[in-house]
């Protein structure tokens, strides 16, 4: 029988990979990778339709747009604004340029730039909205209806109008204030509180920034699956350790040099094994950018920001809706003008012009924007009317931001663009900015709504870049420590019998 070695230095070389194996174990398990890594796989599959690159473009081109639009709707929704207040100055400029009276400059205006004239009539639209509670009391009492009956009227014959009569009110009186915001407590990404439109689409542009800025982050990390790595890395220490313990056992007892080779050379073959597995699925730069995309996207998981997303969202959408039937003729708001004043005048037995003339009279801002829409109409003549007023436009700037920014939002309402061929979660197109707003309430603020909580046991208890250097280092340690083993092993005396 050959002789064994019972020497005490085999089980101390033992003990050493025992240790090795604990503390990896002891990492795994006391860092929460397993679960950590779980929730950051879930989080990898909610956001990866919104990583595909025509929706990030779309995103882009969706915030653009929306930003034009707040830009052309700041200065006339509310008097903040400042817009109405530099109405006079326009009617001024034209009264002084044609040598009349302020009433005739605006006839002038009206017959060259009917829509913008009405259009400016109608400033602010706060004003709108104010008049639209009298507005239907006179049409519940002059069409001898109920109030049910009345919105039952216009739902079934003026849908669209109805949908801005319905919202315009919201839209004005949320615009200085959103509803929810400073209850959600938002800020922007550098914590200064977000509470108006302006600054709320200041704040969505930086979402959507750092979201896009992370594309090739997001990639790299989702390049393959990333929960599988923690249950790698703790079934080795587990391998390890039991591996370990029976080697010690077996050198206690005594072990034969062809078992100490051959058992040393198992810890080297695990080490390449692990190496190799670092490399090829290069582990150590796609953690390292799944931490930048973490350290990015940080500041949009905030519990107020995941809040304030909804109330802001919500209101956007609450801006699209009341837009949407007076921006352009397929709105369907301008056609159905003409139909409503005939059908007050069929029940009230006046004729159309004595309707108008009514309604002109009592509710002048309503009837202003009525006859204003459809907004491209507005668009359309701008142009001739900026070359008109030439000199007086450095004095009516909030005017100026007006006109700049309108006919790039009905140009593009309904095909904005850089969203061709941008689809939503469910495949249906994006390129209108009714459907952006639907995209960006239904299926990307929901990812950071739904995705909060894994976000948080991801980002939980420590960094994630140190794991392939981690899984690396016991690679290497494995493979040295293996060759250390072997030498030894092969400078023992060879078993007698």
């Amino acid at each position: 029988m050959p002789a064994r070695n019972t020497s005490r230095g085999p089980v101390l070389q033992w003990v050493v990979v025992l240790v090795v194996g604990i503390v990896v174990v002891t990492l795994v398990l006391g860092l929460n990778l397993i679960s950590r890594l779980n929730a950051g796989q879930d989080v990898l599959n909610a956001a990866k339709p919104a990583y595909v690159t025509q929706r990030l473009d779309a995103d882009l081109a969706g915030i653009k747009i929306i930003s034009k639009n707040v830009n052309m709707a700041n200065p006339v929704v509310t008097p903040a604004g400042g817009g109405a207040a530099e109405v006079p100055t326009v009617v001024s400029f034209v009264a002084a340029a044609h040598h009349v009276s302020s009433a005739q400059a605006l006839a002038l205006l009206q017959t060259d730039f009917p829509h913008t004239t009405k259009l400016l009539e109608a400033l602010p639209l706060s004003a709108v909205s104010a008049e639209l509670p009298h507005l239907v009391a006179f049409l519940v009492t002059t069409l001898k209806v109920t109030p049910p009956q009345l919105v039952a009227a216009l739902q079934a014959n003026f849908p669209a109008l109805l949908q801005t009569i319905t919202y315009l009110p919201k839209v004005t009186s949320g615009w200085e204030k959103v509803p929810g915001l400073a209850k959600d407590g938002l800020t922007d990404f550098n914590g200064a509180p977000v509470r108006n439109v302006p600054q709320l689409r200041t704040y969505f542009a930086h979402l959507v920034d750092a979201v896009a800025a992370q594309k090739s982050n997001f990639d790299s990390l989702d390049s393959t699956t990333v929960n599988w790595i923690p249950w790698v890395v703790l079934a080795l220490g587990i391998i390890v350790i039991l591996f370990s313990l029976g080697m010690i056992f077996l050198s206690l007892r005594g072990v034969t040099r062809k078992i100490a080779l051959a058992s040393a050379s198992v810890v080297v073959v695990v080490g390449v094994i692990v190496v190799a597995l670092v490399l090829a699925l290069n582990l150590i730069p796609r953690l390292d950018n799944g931490q930048k995309l973490i350290n990015g996207l940080n500041p949009a998981f905030t519990v107020p920001r995941v809040k304030g997303d909804r109330a802001g969202i919500t209101m956007v959408g609450k801006i699209v809706d009341a837009e949407n039937p007076i921006m352009t003729p397929s709105g369907r708001a301008a056609a159905e003008v003409p139909k409503l004043v005939g059908f007050v005048a069929a029940k009230t037995h006046l004729s159309d012009a004595a309707v108008l003339g009514v309604l002109g009279k009592n509710f002048p801002a309503v009837t202003a924007i009525l006859e204003a829409i459809p907004l491209t109409s507005v668009s359309a003549e701008l142009p001739n009317l900026t070359s008109n007023l030439g000199a007086a436009l450095p004095k009516i700037p909030n005017l100026v931001q007006t006109v700049v920014n309108t006919q790039p939002v009905t140009s593009g309402w309904n095909d904005v663009p850089g969203t061709a061929g941008a689809t939503d979660f469910q495949g249906r197109p994006i390129n209108t900015v009714p459907k952006l707003a639907a995209y960006f309430s239904d299926d990307v603020i929901p990812v950071l709504e739904k995705q909060r909580r894994h976000w948080v046991t991801l980002t939980s208890t420590s960094k994630i870049n140190f794991i392939g250097w981690l899984v690396l280092i016991i690679g290497v340690i494995a493979i040295v420590y293996g060759v250390l083993m072997v030498l030894l092993a092969r400078g023992r005396a060879p078993s007698v019998p």
